[in-house]
């Protein structure tokens, strides 16, 4: 039944005529649903086709091997993936995991987490790897979203061909490319939006199907937006509700004899939904690591649209990614894009639910400016009157980035355009569009919509080749499953690194990392940050982002040793590993030689302390590991200025007694 939901009109006709045409029967009868099945699976494929060219790098060099960037966001998406795989095959919580951040752990609900994408992509993490699993994630995002407008757009139209510019228009608008090129696959894939339109189309308008069908149908498709993005599924409903509200309107007397089907439907989704949803939604919003308030400050003032750049691309390069060129901003539209949608809008004027679709999609637009209106580059108007201001301090809504409500005001853009071809399918009442027309006016709206877009993107995306550093390559593998190792870099939002979360992915998340770059709850409201001034998490941020990178920066005090030496116990600590890599990796090994009170060992071009072997153990004179800290940094750094020449543990001997290097 899950399959008759995508079914259109012109589908069940064919299907009601097919026992009279006669003819002999074919030698071998294929069951319809899985001709259906088939078609849509083939339809994917084709809108999946210029997610390949623009991933092409990736396929082409290894998509084992490759990420978009080895770092933030990117690099987190792979650890996504990764970690659904390992939870079901060790019988542990996909929503929750010990792995990052121990004692407490994190939740990875109130994160961009993806579950549902990890568990069901688990099979490629097992034999391939969590990078191509994340390489094919993101390749077939593009093509899903834009079969799930396809889907949604054949319910409003009668023309097909429409529906493919409309698929073409949303899978690939600068809010799905964006998304996925910077490793956001929560609002990259957005499939089950779409497909929540068929089933509310269904439940309102055409109620041919079981309406307890149609209750389960849209509860699961809820479940599965939750388990890719709350965040999106929270601007999915309250759309939704407008859209409800706009087609009661317009439509009273049409709606009035479909409430009591509608009623049940409603009724049971919300009892499927309670079911279904009520244990992750209360971990999300009530569990032990959840985050209380704003995850980020200011939020409807900072994730903003702006209103330029519905036509205004901006510059491409990205400020995080030195060598890698961006797209244009979320909210880009393009004046071809602009001027089609205009005109869609004036040819299909007539059709109510082309209304319905404007509304919402205006809705949608309005919404995404959030609190404040960026008429141009250097003059915002912050205002209490932009509606989205009223609703950013309720619980779950205070989480909601404006900008992303241009999601779906890109897919009601989409269908408006594909709306407006089929209401442009005639030329004059009675007599249809010659077919040479038709294919003018379907080409030249693609291109007029697509190649501003496409102009501004980079395609192909450019990839890093992952190498992991070798003691990660190769010691790793032979530590006790589930030990601690605190690294350096230090993995934190704060610090903004996150390549061991790669290498641990990598790893077959063999340890668990002190750290992680994931919003875990802070003392107070929202999340943590660099902590405290003379807090371990604050010391290990500043070495990894290398503001304090040397002796006359960086003073290490007996508090900061005492904080470090208390958090390498809480977090149980097995191994320190300070790799040759980052900005200061010389001046960490030597603030955890001082921390410790013991010299490493140099294993695979690391600096490694074995905790299990020798643990922190008391006396432990902070004091005098803090003076002598001074000389033995100086030492340190200046045998440590050539990356590849590692200083010998003896050189580090003094941040312990103060004494000469041997």
């Amino acid at each position: 039944m899950a399959v008759d939901l995508l079914r259109t009109e012109d589908e069940d006709a064919a299907s009601s005529e097919a026992p009279a045409l006669g003819g002999a029967e074919p030698a071998v009868r294929v069951h319809p649903r899985l001709r259906r099945v088939g078609a849509h699976l083939a339809v994917i494929a084709v809108f999946t086709l210029p997610a390949v060219v623009l991933w092409w790098r990736a396929w082409s060099v290894g998509a084992a091997s490759t990420v978009r960037c080895a770092c933030l966001d990117p690099a987190q998406q792979v650890w996504f993936i990764a970690w659904p795989a390992y939870s079901l095959k060790h019988l542990l919580s996909p929503f929750s995991s010990m792995w990052l951040w121990p004692p407490h752990g994190v939740d990875l609900l109130s994160n961009a987490s993806t579950p549902l994408v990890g568990i069901v992509l688990s099979p490629i993490t097992w034999w391939f790897g969590p990078l191509a699993a994340t390489t094919l994630a993101l390749t077939l995002a593009p093509g899903l979203s834009a079969w799930g407008c396809w889907v949604a757009c054949r319910r409003l139209v009668t023309w097909q061909p429409a529906c493919w510019v409309a698929g073409l228009v949303f899978g690939y608008s600068p809010f799905v490319v964006q998304s996925v090129a910077q490793g956001h696959l929560s609002t990259g894939l957005l499939v089950f939006p779409p497909l929540v339109l068929v089933v509310l189309h269904e439940i309102l308008v055409r109620q041919r199907a079981s309406v307890w069908w149609c209750g389960i149908s849209l509860s699961a498709l809820l479940l599965g937006q939750f388990l890719v993005s709350a965040e999106v599924l929270a601007i999915t409903v309250v759309l939704a509700v407008i859209g409800i509200v706009v087609t009661a309107a317009l439509n009273p007397h049409r709606i009035a004899p479909k409430l009591p089907f509608a009623l049940r439907a409603f009724g049971i989704t919300g009892l499927v939904s309670l079911v279904l949803l009520a244990a992750p939604v209360w971990y999300m919003l009530a569990g032990p690591e959840r985050i209380k308030g704003p995850v980020w400050s200011g939020l409807h003032n900072f994730f903003v649209a702006q209103i330029f750049s519905l036509w205004d691309p901006g510059t491409y390069r990205s400020p995080l990614w030195s060598t890698a060129l961006q797209g244009p901003p979320l909210q880009f539209a393009g004046f071809g894009f602009l001027i089609v949608l205009a005109v869609s809008v004036v040819a299909a004027w007539r059709r109510r639910g082309m209304w319905v679709i404007a509304i919402v999609a205006l809705v949608a637009t309005v919404f995404s400016w959030g609190g404040i209106l960026w008429l141009s580059p250097h003059h915002p108007i912050v205002s209490n009157w932009l509606p989205w201001s009223w609703f950013t301090n309720l619980p779950v809504l205070d989480n909601i980035s404006a900008v992303h409500f241009s999601a779906l005001a890109d897919l009601a853009a989409a269908l408006i355009i594909g709306i407006g071809l089929d209401a442009l399918r005639w030329s004059n009442p009675g007599r249809w569009l010659p077919a040479a027309g038709r294919i003018a006016v379907l080409g030249g709206a693609t291109a007029l919509v697509m190649l501003p877009m496409w102009l501004t993107y980079e395609a192909p995306l450019a990839v890093d080749t992952v190498e992991l550093p070798p003691w990660y390559a190769t010691a790793a593998h032979q530590v006790p499953e589930g030990s601690v190792v605190a690294s350096y870099p230090f993995p934190a939002s704060a610090s903004l690194v996150s390549e061991p979360m790669l290498w641990q992915a990598e790893d077959g998340m063999r340890f668990r990392l002190a750290g992680g770059y994931i919003k875990v709850p802070g003392p107070g409201v929202g999340v943590i940050g660099e902590g405290p001034p003379d807090s371990a998490t604050r010391t290990l941020d500043d070495l990894t982002q290398g503001s304090s990178p040397t002796a006359q920066h960086f003073s290490l005090t007996a508090t900061k040793l005492e904080n470090l030496r208390t958090a390498l116990r809480t977090w149980s600590t097995a191994y320190i590993v300070v790799t040759d890599t980052g900005v200061a990796p010389t001046e960490a090994a030597a603030v955890f030689t001082a921390a410790t009170g013991a010299v490493p060992r140099i294993s695979h071009r690391a600096w490694v302390w074995d905790l299990e072997a020798h643990p922190l153990r008391g006396p432990y004179d902070a004091a005098a590991a803090a003076g002598a800290f001074g000389a033995c940094l100086t030492t340190t750094t200046q045998l440590g200025q050539v990356p590849s020449s590692l200083p010998l543990p003896q050189t580090l001997n003094q941040c312990v007694t103060g004494g000469s290097p041997a």
